[in-house]
């Protein structure tokens, strides 16, 4: 009698099962930094701007004016718009605005009118109330967040 070589179905199904599972794991692994990045580095950037209009305020920046205006952020919740002036007009031609990536929106602006709005020459902000000086950035599919907060002189910290 001859004996047949090989592997039975069960044996090769078990084999594939085990290899589906270790790979959802492993594919899970690898897409969590991917969120955690896209968080990171839009906090960075939006600080970055933040900065930005801030130092434009500070040093008199005329944007090509023959004035010096205050500069700010306006906030969406999906994009955020860099302005100088007192306050955001959206028909200005010289707003420039900055798109979220797809899974990130604001889930949460504390500040007056949903804008920071920079003084010329000092800084600060201005109208600034304590409580209602923060905005929370968040990945809809991961749940990851960072918030970061203005203190009355511009000061950003992060949570």
């Amino acid at each position: 009698m001859q004996k047949l070589k090989g592997f039975t179905l069960i044996e090769l199904l078990v084999v594939v099962g085990l290899f589906a599972i270790l790979s959802s794991f492993a594919l899970i692994n690898l897409l969590k930094p991917q969120t955690k990045v896209s968080v990171d580095s839009t906090t960075t950037t939006l600080i970055s701007d933040i900065k930005e209009q801030q130092l434009k305020a500070m040093a008199g920046d005329t944007d090509g004016t023959s004035t010096s205006l205050s500069h700010g952020i306006y906030f969406q919740s999906n994009r955020y718009t860099l302005f100088r002036g007192t306050s955001y007009q959206p028909a200005e031609n010289s707003n420039f605005t900055v798109n979220l990536d797809t899974n990130l929106t604001f889930s949460s602006i504390t500040f007056p009118s949903t804008q920071i709005v920079f003084t010329k020459r000092s800084g600060d902000i201005t109208g600034f109330t304590a409580g209602s000086n923060s905005v929370t950035i968040r990945n809809v599919l991961s749940g990851e967040q960072k918030t970061i907060t203005i203190n009355r002189y511009g000061v950003v910290t992060e949570n």
